[in-house]
């Protein structure tokens, strides 16, 4: 369902804000590598992961010593998910009791802890079984300690039978009558294998009656680590609970993108939070190189991405629709093993969206499609992929540097660019001087605005030698009079 690869997963944050999610039990962790989206058709699964997610975000806010206690139970937790489905047919052995029963004594800690939180919160499709006849079985005088002993009458009475024949066996001299005694020891221990296995069998037997509850419980230990994962990340980045949209329209308030945020918060800069608004049809962005316009689409792809997996999204507000569909061409995309160029690899990646386009509702981002091409024929390109998208009654947003693309059945947006105080303009070696006159904002513009014309700028901030700069000059001069 979404139609990215893994190196554009990775530029848009996708993998980075996975990484950052870090569930206590292992329960959790096989929950996270079972995260999917979710279709067009799951509003009301979207809405319970978003009202389990809102509640635990609130108790965590008014009661946190709670959750640490239930997330240090999380922790304790082994995964102990073989041995349940190894005792559907098999006998466990008694290391697997063991772990087994430690399960218990600490699912039993978890769900006291579950039950204090459920007094006051209430989950949906999240619930915790009380197991407390299943300890039973391997903690029948119920002393609650971690320790596990196979017993039985028949058991005890082999047993101290064979510490007598070990006692003698050590005060005896006599090798014959060492040797009948070793014998007979040889024989107790069968005798005790042969009891051991039969008790096992028995505790197997009466532990298979309570299997689906421990699948089931072990399912929504989870659904309930996962959950608190995603509200500590939530927490972490100030990120909201995105309204689902029904008239198809998709638009952020001050969305920004923890992975870009994090980059650039290791050479002291900070991410302009970017607004923006789509419908049904094709919007467009434009603006100068370096004017931060594939940040703002890859954010824009990500927090949608994170809408359609149940995670509250990194905005001040969001209105977000469910997809069929989500897909992104950009450059980290190249289908090298065919053997195509990154222009073919596009034109590929296209027809097969096209494909899509014509049975679901989708939302489709394209950054710089047909650069790899010839400007005129790109330029031609890019003008029928844009007239075709918007009339696809999906939604669809391209970036693009060429001109004259934009139309009025497109939305428009134009990166606001370089803003330079009244002074001469100073030549910079450092390109990192341009971020600091670099408006990142996108503004809403008529469909005939004007391109903007921020390169000659940024090749006199960066200091470009002083004749090429005159010959760039004397061009766009006689580019703009033409």
């Amino acid at each position: 369902m979404f139609g990215l690869s893994p190196l554009q997963e990775e530029a848009v944050g996708l993998t980075f804000v996975l990484n950052q999610l870090s569930p206590d039990s292992p329960y959790g962790v096989e929950r996270k590598k079972q995260i999917a989206p979710l279709g067009a058709h799951c509003r009301k699964e979207v809405s319970t992961c978003f009202d389990n997610l809102e509640k635990i975000i609130s108790l965590m806010r008014e009661n946190m010593a709670i959750v640490e206690e239930l997330r240090l139970h999380l922790m304790s937790l082994k995964n102990i998910r073989g041995s349940i489905v190894k005792c559907n047919t098999q006998t466990l052995s008694q290391i697997e009791m063991f772990e087994v029963k430690n399960f218990l004594l600490t699912f039993e800690k978890l769900e006291r802890t579950f039950k204090k939180i459920t007094d006051k919160v209430t989950f949906v499709n999240i619930h915790l079984q009380p197991m407390t006849e299943a300890l039973s079985v391997l903690d029948p005088n119920g002393l609650r300690i971690a320790a596990f002993t196979l017993d039985s009458p028949e058991l005890q009475t082999i047993r101290q039978e064979k510490l007598r024949v070990e006692a003698l066996l050590q005060r005896e001299s006599d090798q014959t009558s060492k040797e009948n005694l070793i014998a007979e020891r040889f024989t107790l221990v069968q005798e005790e294998a042969v009891e051991e296995s039969r008790v096992l069998g028995e505790l197997s037997e009466k532990l298979r009656v309570y299997l689906s509850i421990f699948v089931s419980n072990m399912d929504h230990i989870g659904t309930l680590d996962l959950t608190i994962a995603k509200a500590l990340l939530a927490l972490k980045y100030n990120a909201v609970r995105p309204e689902i949209s029904n008239s198809g329209a998709l638009a952020f308030q001050k969305m920004s993108n923890p992975y870009v945020t994090d980059l650039l918060a290791r050479n002291n800069q900070t991410m302009t939070k970017i607004s923006l608004a789509m419908t049904k049809g094709l919007t467009i962005i434009t603006g100068a190189n370096m004017g931060g316009k594939s940040v703002s689409i890859k954010t824009a792809v990500l927090n949608t991405m994170l809408c359609q997996i149940g995670f509250f999204v990194f905005a001040e507000k969001a209105e977000i629709p469910l997809f069929d569909g989500i897909y992104f061409i950009s450059e980290e995309r190249q289908d090298v093993v065919r053997g195509l160029s990154s222009f073919g690899a596009e034109i590929l990646r296209f027809n097969e969206i096209a494909g899509h386009l014509k049975t679901g509702f989708l939302f489709v981002a394209l950054d710089e499609f047909a650069r790899g091409t010839n400007p005129h024929e790109g330029a031609s390109i890019v003008r029928a992929v844009a007239s075709y998208l918007s009339d696809s009654g999906s939604v669809c947003v391209m970036v693009t540097h060429y001109d004259r693309i934009v139309s009025p059945k497109f939305r428009h947006y134009q990166v606001a660019g370089l803003n330079f105080p009244d002074k001469k303009l100073e030549a910079k070696s450092n390109p990192s001087f341009i971020a600091a006159y670099m408006d990142y904002n996108l503004i809403e513009m008529e469909s005939r605005a004007d391109p903007p014309r921020d390169a000659l700028n940024i090749c006199k901030l960066i200091g470009l030698d002083e004749e090429v700069l005159n010959r760039i000059e004397k061009e766009y001069m006689a580019s703009t009079q033409m």
